[in-house]
């Protein structure tokens, strides 16, 4: 069983949380559902530190610089694309997240971040 979470950062729609945990398997939540949604990113980096196994996806590179400066966990997908609808944002995320996912849980190499395009 995975014991890895998925939390979206604030920046991303409480719908896409719901269709990653559909799509992936992976207990999957909001900011929202988290009530993290009105905190600053440092605090939410923190606290998934304490959860430990957390993938944030998010839009905001401050998550990047915040791994970069205190390592993992967490780990990140950090989307580059621009703002778009909820079902054209899933349409350009679902065909790229599995494979995110498993380089990033992929245990002979250690990558913290990796961005979808």
């Amino acid at each position: 069983m995975n014991n890895w979470e998925i939390w979206t950062d604030t920046n991303i729609s409480p719908i896409i949380a719901k269709w990653l945990s559909e799509y992936t398997n992976f207990k999957t939540r909001s900011s929202f559902t988290l009530n993290l949604h009105s905190v600053d990113d440092l605090t939410i980096f923190r606290m998934a530190q304490i959860k430990k196994n957390v993938i944030i996806v998010s839009k905001d590179s401050d998550f990047k610089e915040l791994i970069d400066w205190f390592g993992a966990p967490p780990k990140l997908i950090l989307i580059k694309f621009g703002n778009c609808s909820n079902k054209q944002f899933w349409q350009k995320l679902e065909p790229k997240i599995n494979s995110a996912l498993e380089v990033l849980l992929n245990k002979k190499e250690e990558v913290n971040v990796i961005s979808i395009t």
